[in-house]
């Protein structure tokens, strides 16, 4: 009561401010929701089926708007109230129109207020992005012991994620599994929920892709019971590939390149902590001098990009008074440059410059467990002779043991400076949708792709290399078409019969 009080009495003093919107969401930031100016729809379910082909529009009945509890923490005078009945929904969807530039806006953020004696007494709260068939594109915005009647914000950083108009929804998982909220009611207020820039303005570098060898646990691959493996942790990169583990859509290559076979690849698939925005947390893959495998990408497509450089976490999981060779660790990191020879890169980090300095080294004392100091390295691209790397159309990187004690790496992220248009502007004209009306097909000649979305930003039909496309299925109503052709997106609309 006296917190309440002191709130009302500030909020006097401050009069004006609490009567304007006083977001912290800049004009850099996306703003989803303030339930305000701002009030999505909220559901409690994405689907009315389990085949997850019709969407639920309709709003949650266990969300009701209400004034902000704490506007001294949370400025905004409106707030959504959520009661969460006693073993009923755990998650909430929030589907928005948006085409997120994660390299612009990597943080997704929400703010949650347990309410005191109607919730657990440490709450705990998960947020997702994800699209229409619950598919995670990241996650990591995860936060316990989580205080009650007082504003939390949870945040996720997406930065490393591909840009994208495929992720169009935000799911909040409220205490997923716990007992008070199992047996009884419980209740929350949510707010302020969007994507905001970094703190410093500064654009991220634009991603080419970014793997976190598994965004899942891999039980199977964990006890070695996936048909073909060696043993626990152990298969070949290919087993690994088809249950899953490449998450960045590359099929890595693991093999011994003086003889030229397939060699064995080590996976654990359960995470360790990390020193690092934005881990992932969840598998990584091994390097042993007893297996002298590479890791090789393939030739990836890095035209209009310039700066390239990679990063990864990189730990071992020694004792120091087992293995004096942890200082010593290091991965071989090449590059092949539009089909030249590879060449050795190096790493200019400090983390990694500290070779066998014991008394200044980061990791601790030598008696101490390695498994929590997953540092990042990073790999700036150059030439052999160490000068910037000119523009490249290809590369094919390799990653191999070097030297010390095994060692692990994980969330490997390859970024550049973008110098094309990129998928934050791209090239649109207008597309004339024939016929239109349609009731049975829409003409789409030398197309190479076609999306249509509904009026909701959500893609209900996609075709490829295609003539036409059958719209049968479709309801009557409006529609966006976004059509390819030579590269060029073209954008028109169709009326549906």
């Amino acid at each position: 009561m006296k917190r309440k009080i002191f709130t009302l009495l500030f909020c006097c003093a401050l009069g004006f401010t609490y009567a304007q919107d006083a977001s912290d969401f800049g004009a850099n930031d996306i703003l989803i929701a303030n339930f305000e100016n701002k009030n999505p729809v909220v559901t409690d379910s994405l689907w009315t089926d389990s085949l997850k082909t019709t969407p639920i529009t309709t709003a949650s009945a266990n969300i009701t708007l209400a004034e902000n509890p704490f506007p001294v923490e949370n400025t905004s005078a409106t707030s959504a109230k959520y009661v969460r009945p006693a073993g009923g929904w755990r998650s909430l969807y929030i589907r928005f129109d948006r085409s997120i530039i994660l390299s612009k806006t990597p943080y997704l953020q929400v703010q949650v207020y347990p309410v005191a004696g109607k919730s657990p007494a440490k709450s705990s709260i998960t947020i997702n992005l994800i699209n229409d068939k619950g598919e995670v594109v990241g996650v990591g915005g995860y936060k316990d012991q989580i205080v009650q009647d007082e504003w939390t914000t949870v945040t996720a950083f997406l930065g490393k994620n591909k840009s994208s108009i495929k992720f169009n929804t935000i799911e909040i998982q409220l205490n997923n599994g716990d007992s008070v909220a199992n047996i009884d009611d419980t209740e929350y207020y949510i707010d302020q929920i969007g994507f905001k820039a970094p703190t410093d303005g500064v654009e991220l570098p634009s991603t080419i892709f970014y793997e976190t060898f598994g965004k899942s646990y891999f039980g199977d691959w964990e006890d070695g019971k996936v048909s073909g493996q060696i043993a626990g942790e152990m298969g070949t990169a290919a087993l690994f590939d088809s249950i899953g583990g490449f998450t960045s859509g590359i099929h890595f290559t693991f093999k011994d390149i003086a003889a030229d076979t397939v060699a064995t690849f080590v996976a654990r698939a359960w995470g360790m902590n990390a020193n690092y925005e934005g881990a992932s947390g969840n598998a990584r893959i091994q390097f042993r001098s007893t297996i002298p495998g590479t890791l090789e990408t393939g030739d990836i497509d890095v035209a209009n990009n310039s700066d390239l450089k990679l990063s990864f976490g990189f730990g071992t999981q020694q004792y120091w008074a087992y293995d004096s060779n942890i200082a010593a660790s290091r991965p071989k990191v090449e590059i092949s440059v539009d089909g030249g020879n590879f060449y050795e890169i190096y790493s200019n980090s400090d983390f990694l410059l500290a070779t066998g300095n014991f008394g200044n080294f980061d990791w601790g004392q030598p008696a101490e467990y390695e498994d929590g100091i997953f540092k990042l390295v990073e790999y700036p691209f150059t030439t052999i002779e160490g000068a910037t790397l000119s523009p490249a159309t290809k590369i094919n990187l390799r990653i191999s043991y070097k030297s010390g004690s095994n060692f692990w790496i994980d969330d490997m992220w390859l970024s550049g400076k973008s110098t094309g248009t990129g998928i934050s502007n791209p090239k649109s004209e207008a597309f004339t949708v024939y016929p239109n009306p349609a009731t049975n097909h829409i003409s789409t000649p030398n197309a190479q792709r076609v999306t249509i979305v509904d009026l909701n930003g959500r893609v209900v039909k996609e075709a490829f290399n295609t003539e036409k496309v059958d719209v049968r299925s479709l309801a009557k109503g409006a529609y966006i078409v976004k059509v390819k052709i030579d590269n060029v997106t073209k954008i028109g609309k169709l009326i549906k019969e």
